[in-house]
């Protein structure tokens, strides 16, 4: 029997709102490049000029939107809250280190392990968001590259082979990230989708208790070179924090 103690959980603020408007903005303007680019990958030799033009416009529309919103991004790595910026996406603390090990554990065990409960970004999937980072990066470049040049030369242009694969790569990225949110949405029961509307994930007392005995150790770790901690005391407040019961 699941005792009361079990069934209250902690509603914890972990993304800030320009995080989430980030990450939605981007996820729209992706889609618009998907659609387009496959629909111009798949059918662009059948379709009319006119028609292709229009696609076109979509493409550099939805590419420069997504652009734009990496680039903020990226700033934001640096100069955003403690879990938008880059540390929150490497294993550099024990607690971090461990949570990469038993992620790996769970994947391995096909969900049958349990995995820490972790504030922000799970540290054995950073990497691979600092990866998707940089594969944009170049997908953006040779984007505006390509659209400089003339267009029967882009279609026969090695740039364009390197842009198609960077699709691939980035489309593989996002149906893996899907999957695993789904994933761990349903094992965990964090509330990691509906995290990224409102901002705050759910923990059982236990689980926060936890988790602020980790946000302590890191505070050596993230605090300034200086020896100060400026940007880092939301790490271990309650402020914000919301307890509710948790229906099963």
């Amino acid at each position: 029997m699941t005792s009361t103690t079990d069934n209250r959980y902690i509603l914890h603020p972990v993304w800030d709102p320009l995080l989430r408007a980030l990450h939605w903005w981007m996820a729209l303007a992706m889609m618009a490049q998907f659609t387009s680019g496959a629909t111009l990958l798949v059918l662009g030799n059948d379709m009319s000029d006119a028609l292709m033009g229009k696609i076109d416009i979509i493409h550099y529309v939805g590419g420069y939107a997504f652009a734009a919103g990496l680039v903020v991004r990226i700033i934001w790595l640096f100069v955003g809250p403690p879990t938008a910026r880059w540390r929150d996406l490497l294993p550099l603390t024990s607690a971090q280190r461990r949570i990469w090990r038993e992620t790996l554990a769970c994947y391995l065990s096909g969900f049958r392990r349990p995995i820490s409960p972790y504030r922000g970004h799970n540290a054995f999937a950073g990497p691979a968001y600092l990866a998707f980072f940089l594969i944009a990066v170049v997908q953006i470049a040779l984007g505006i590259r390509l659209s400089l040049m003339p267009g029967s030369e882009a279609m026969n242009s090695p740039l364009m082979v390197m842009h198609e694969w960077g699709f691939f790569l980035l489309l593989a990225f996002v149906i893996v990230h899907v999957v695993l949110v789904m994933a761990h949405e349903i094992a965990g029961r964090h509330g990691l989708i509906s995290a990224m509307i409102h901002g705050h994930k759910g923990f059982t007392e236990s689980e926060h208790q936890a988790l602020h005995a980790d946000w302590d150790a890191a505070l050596s770790v993230q605090a300034d070179p200086s020896g100060g901690t400026e940007g880092l005391d939301d790490m271990t407040s309650n402020n914000g924090d919301d307890t509710k019961t948790r229906h099963e």
